[in-house]
């Protein structure tokens, strides 16, 4: 609506340019040609008393000839030139001024004066009398002395005077003395038509300026209330008023304008919703971070105990076979001779201390190796009923040491056909002992350990290693799998021990691409469950 009464009022304005610049460019015209035909007459004014004088001279000239007086030949083409001159002059001039009436007469509805066409003519006498005039001069004689001068010089003034039978002289005088009179009748309507020009121009000047003002002054009234309206929502968001609101209802574009600065505080109003909510969010989490920062520092302090625990337990388990290995030595070498099955008991004491040594270490190269991801696989297809079989042996040996027996319970539908695994075999028989040696070694003298697998339906394959020993507390069973980690229960079962078995076999599951958990129920006895993903199986042959 508003966009509409500005392109009105610009539309009025321009029109009135408009038409003040028609009036302008009509008056201007009629001006030019006022203008156009005073000069005009004035130069042909000019132009026919020139003419008139050179005719003159001519005269005189001729008397002088005919008197034999001194009459120079140049003299006389002189003044013939330049009446031929002066004539041609007067025929481009009458020729221009009729073009200026015939404009003018067009223009203003009027007709051509006959005194500009009679000017026309008489400019094209005026070539004919300068012909015979030139003729007769040039056979001018002086007179003998007996020669009536009368008789030729009235021969003479009837060349000069006359062409085509009319008298030249009376038509030359009459265009002088009309032009004596054009030339004050054309400035004084040049200067009529300038004033005429002026009062229109000033005229249009003040109705282009009066309408420029009422525009103005109604278009500045109808901008000024939108323009509050906007000015102080700006304010009020500034301020950080979002709920500020501008009144809309003027259904012109300000209202469009309003609405959508409404949009835009409802929409900022919104983001800083938005964003508090974020902040406090942030504050939560940070909150919640920092928490868990503090939880962890005080893992890591629980870490450091046990680390400290460990290297305890480290020294303690390098130190004892390697002081039960000197001292063996130092009591072969002690004293005299002795006989040769005492050598041998005493290198078979030191061989085992031996092992028992190189067993931690590998078992701290093995760590190491792990947390630098260079722990090195070989895998190939295995019969995992058969590798589970010759663990069980092994863990049966270790069970009778202690006083547990180990049994190991195939599936009821594993006969006629066996699962393979893409493995190596020998990591993965080493993840199991574990297991196995852990259940054996923190169950009671008299307890079973049972060793198991089941195929499931996802292509993969559950090993399970079930005891009825001492069990995990409930608070340490986050912890099985962190190294050098151990329970209040295991140490109190059993003081010797690195804590790092479990993390080993974590670590050799998962670089078989599978899973291991432990559950331990409050009653006692822990569940250990590896999952691995297994090949398709094969019918036995």
């Amino acid at each position: 609506m508003f966009r509409l009464r500005l392109s009105l009022a610009f539309a009025a304005l321009v029109a009135l340019v408009c038409i003040q610049a028609a009036f302008v460019y009509v008056g201007s015209n009629r001006v030019h040609g006022y203008t156009q035909h005073s000069r005009l007459a004035s130069d042909i004014l000019s132009e026919l008393l020139h003419l008139s004088a050179n005719k003159q001279r001519l005269r005189v000239w001729a008397s002088q000839q005919l008197m034999s007086a001194d009459a120079s030949v140049e003299v006389r083409d002189r003044l013939l030139t330049q009446m031929q001159a002066s004539t041609e002059i007067l025929k481009d001039l009458a020729a221009r001024d009729l073009d200026v009436w015939k404009e003018l007469a067009a223009r203003d509805g009027t007709g051509v004066p006959p005194e500009v066409q009679q000017l026309v003519d008489v400019a094209a006498l005026l070539d004919d009398n300068i012909a015979a005039v030139k003729s007769r001069l040039v056979q001018l004689a002086p007179l003998a002395r007996n020669a009536e001068f009368s008789s030729v010089w009235e021969e003479l003034n009837q060349v000069f005077d006359t062409a085509r039978g009319r008298d030249l002289r009376e038509l030359v005088n009459g265009a002088i003395e009309r032009q004596r009179r054009a030339v004050p009748i054309a400035r004084a309507a040049t200067e009529g038509g300038l004033k005429v020009l002026r009062q229109q121009a000033v005229g249009m000047v003040l109705v282009t300026l009066v309408a420029a003002v009422v525009l103005a002054v109604h278009l500045s009234r109808q901008l000024q209330r939108p323009l509050d309206r906007l000015l102080a929502g700006i304010q009020a968001l500034q301020a950080g008023t979002l709920g500020h609101r501008v009144a809309a209802g003027s259904r012109d574009e300000f209202d469009r304008v309003a609405e959508h600065f409404n949009a835009m505080a409802a929409e900022l109003q919104q983001h800083r919703g938005d964003a508090d909510a974020a902040r406090r969010r942030l504050e939560d989490a940070v909150l919640a971070r920092t928490s868990e920062l503090s939880s962890a520092h005080d893992a890591l302090q629980r870490i450091d105990g046990r680390r400290r625990q460990l290297f305890a337990d480290l020294s303690h388990e390098l130190r004892t076979p390697a002081t039960a290995i000197r001292g063996e030595a130092e009591i072969a070498l002690r004293g005299v001779d002795k006989p040769v099955d005492e050598y041998k008991q005493t290198l078979s004491r030191i061989v085992g201390g031996v092992k028992q040594l190189a067993g931690v270490i590998d078992d701290l190269l093995l760590i190491a190796k792990t947390e630098a991801e260079q722990l090195a696989m070989r895998f190939d297809v295995v019969d995992l009923p058969a590798l589970l079989g010759d663990t069980a042996e092994q863990a049966e040996a270790l069970g009778t040491l202690h006083g547990v027996s180990v049994h190991l319970e195939a599936p009821s539908d594993a006969a006629g056909r066996s699962i393979t695994v893409h493995a190596d075999a020998d990591r993965l028989r080493q993840a199991v002992m574990i297991a196995l040696d852990n259940a054996v070694r923190y169950s009671r003298r008299g307890g079973a350990v049972r060793l198991g697998w089941q195929a499931q339906q996802n292509n993969k394959v559950d090993i399970t290693v079930v005891d009825d020993g001492i069990g995990i507390d409930p608070e340490d069973m986050p912890l099985v799998f962190q190294r050098f980690a151990r329970g209040q229960r295991a140490r109190a079962h059993r003081a010797d021990g690195t804590g790092i078995g479990l993390s080993i076999a974590q670590a050799i599951v998962r670089a078989h691409h599978g899973e291991i958990h432990i559950e331990s129920p409050h009653q006692g006895g822990t569940t250990v469950r590896i999952e691995l993903p297994c090949l398709r199986p094969e019918s036995a042959t």
